[in-house]
């Protein structure tokens, strides 16, 4: 018998014994990743569902078999949420040790020592994850909100600005922006000049409002006090309004309205009340009534509105509905804006039917006038400059029907600027 042959089998032994090895290694480490991430995402529903304990458990128990990041982090937020943030930040910096450029374990960080108010802290971290990345929305917004927390609102609303030169537009920076900035410069004084011009069918002289007013943001939300002064007709007179907007949460706002005239030319009184609600995936809405009363009837108006944030762009949709003995008026309000890199600085464009009560322009003096049929174009452009001053403008084109029959083209201009302080 040849010793090669026999070698040649020892050799194909060992060969075959090594790939049977290998096969099972594979396959058991496989094995262990699925339960591993079976395990994780028991331990992740536990955690989120308030029984971070046992979470803490099972992501130990994972732990021992060897060093996973998710898991150590998930450990470290149980922590930091159970409010024992010095254990929280032992896991984390594990993490971060493991791995520097984890971003998720650096939001975690910035968490926890932000609901520590360690806020200097907090920064710090938000700026060490803008080295790594300047354009991270999450770590710019968490930066202005830690630092407003801070009562720095001049550096938050820095921040935010910074972001918006780089995103214009960004729906949930803009909201902020103008929040902040109400804290920041409480008190506004307003003046808004509008007159409009008919066409010959209509036989009348142009109409002229002027309003002036002072706001001021307080503890519970804006509160403005408002002067009306309008003339047309040939008449003369005055309204005097207040607007509440008392804040609930950061999601949802009221506005609160009451005004007065003793002239012909508006209502006697004038109420509002709406509830704003912001949601998810930048939508809001509202809903609410006006109520107006004339001397010798009242007239109940329904409202809602409807809008989202898509991109630069605000798009919103209003409707108001008068009932009535013979019939219901109906108007609608579509809005378009094109904000820039600050919520003050926007184009719009609306389209309009029927009359709105909440349209300066639109002096209702009976409850004949709710009824009329119009349609309008208007243009608008805002812009915020050195910070305190806002300019706005707009023109419109529109055609409205006359209280015979048939209708009539009208064109309304109008400029207002704003001082803050």
């Amino acid at each position: 018998m040849k010793k090669t042959n026999s070698w040649a089998v020892d050799y194909r032994m060992i060969y075959f014994l090594k790939a049977f090895l290998m096969v099972l290694i594979f396959q058991f480490s496989g094995w262990t990743n699925i339960a591993n991430a079976q395990t994780f995402d028991e331990a992740r529903d536990l955690a989120f569902n308030g029984e971070r304990a046992k979470a803490r458990e099972v992501c130990r128990a994972i732990l021992d078999r060897g060093f996973n990041a998710d898991v150590a982090l998930l450990i470290g937020r149980t922590f930091a949420w159970d409010g024992e943030y010095d254990s929280a930040r032992v896991y984390i910096n594990k993490v971060l040790k493991y791995n520097p450029d984890y971003m998720d374990a650096i939001s975690a960080m910035v968490d926890v020592e932000y609901w520590s108010e360690n806020y200097s802290k907090a920064v710090e971290y938000c700026n060490f994850a803008l080295q790594k990345d300047s354009t991270a929305q999450d770590f710019w917004m968490k930066k202005a909100e830690i630092l407003y927390s801070n009562e720095k609102i001049e550096k938050a609303v820095d921040v935010l600005e910074n972001y918006l030169k780089m995103d214009p537009g960004n729906g949930e920076f803009l909201k902020k922006l103008r929040n902040y900035r109400l804290d920041l410069l409480k008190n506004t004084l307003r003046i808004l000049y509008t007159v409009d011009f008919f066409d010959a069918e209509f036989n009348r002289d142009p109409w002229q409002i002027m309003s002036m007013s002072y706001g001021r943001e307080t503890e519970i939300g804006s509160v403005i006090a408002r002067v009306n002064l309008a003339n047309r007709f040939g008449m003369t007179g005055y309204q005097y309004e207040i607007d509440a907007y008392p804040k609930f949460t950061e999601n949802s706002y009221a506005y609160v309205n009451y005004g007065f005239s003793q002239n012909t030319i508006f209502p006697k009184h004038r109420f509002g009340f709406e509830w704003h609600q912001s949601f998810p995936k930048a939508f809001e809405g509202s809903i609410g009534l006006r109520l107006m009363g004339f001397e010798n009837s009242n007239v109940d108006i329904y409202t809602a509105t409807i809008g989202k944030y898509f991109s630069k762009y605000w798009l919103s949709l209003r409707s108001f509905v008068t009932p009535g003995d013979e019939e219901t008026a109906v108007s609608g309000l579509l809005v378009l804006r094109r904000y820039f890199s600050d919520p003050e600085n926007y184009l719009g464009l609306w389209l309009g039917y029927g009359i709105s009560p909440d349209d300066n322009r639109n002096l209702i003096d009976s409850k004949e006038r709710l009824n009329l049929k119009s349609r309008y174009v208007r243009l608008e452009y805002n812009r915020l400059f050195n910070r305190v001053w806002i300019l706005k403008t707009g023109a419109v084109l529109g055609s409205e029907e006359k209280t015979t029959e048939g209708f009539a083209g009208y064109y309304t201009f109008d400029v207002g600027i704003s001082f803050l302080f």
